[in-house]
């Protein structure tokens, strides 16, 4: 049972997760990029008090609506990811609601938690030395995060201090 409240995009969102999860599921939805600062405070409030995941569409919108609530909250932020390849084959849409209900229950599991917003873990010359912006380590890295293997360098960067991922522990994710 997921005690959290889970930060999701749109309606079509709940719907998802009501079917997959049952009716006692609770979600706040962002209404997409239309994120106002009520709702900000709304969700800031429900991570004080009981926690909150966020849940966003793996595309450009929903890494923008992720940011923003990250950088609007006071404390630890649960994180769930889906990719890409996670949604049905023949949807037009890539989201949530068009994702497959086992990879959206793998992703409620494993969930990336981000409490060191102001935290540096990596440095930037550290992940320049280590060639961690090189493409087939970011896919390599993005793939055991769970993450969208689109993410730019500098995405990833900020991402890999947000979990608070040090060198050894990105080395390994590479296989070094």
């Amino acid at each position: 049972m997921i005690k959290e409240v889970i930060v999701v995009e749109g309606k079509t969102d709940t719907q998802k997760l009501k079917k997959i999860f049952g009716e006692d599921i609770e979600t706040v939805e962002t209404n997409g990029l239309s994120l106002n600062q009520a709702t900000l405070n709304l969700i800031n409030q429900i991570n004080q008090s009981r926690g909150i995941i966020i849940f966003t569409d793996p595309d450009g919108p929903g890494k923008k609506i992720r940011e923003k609530i990250i950088n609007s909250i006071d404390g630890e932020v649960l994180n769930a990811f889906i990719v890409k390849d996670d949604i049905q084959k023949l949807s037009k849409k890539i989201g949530i609601a068009e994702a497959d209900d086992e990879a959206i229950k793998q992703a409620l599991k494993q969930l990336v938690t981000i409490n060191f917003k102001n935290k540096v873990s990596i440095t930037w010359s550290e992940y320049l030395d280590n060639n961690f912006f090189i493409k087939t380590n970011r896919i390599k890295i993005t793939n055991q995060m769970h993450w969208s293997d689109q993410l730019s360098s500098k995405t990833l960067f900020k991402w890999l201090n947000w979990a608070n991922l040090n060198v050894d522990d990105i080395r390994k994710m590479i296989g070094e």
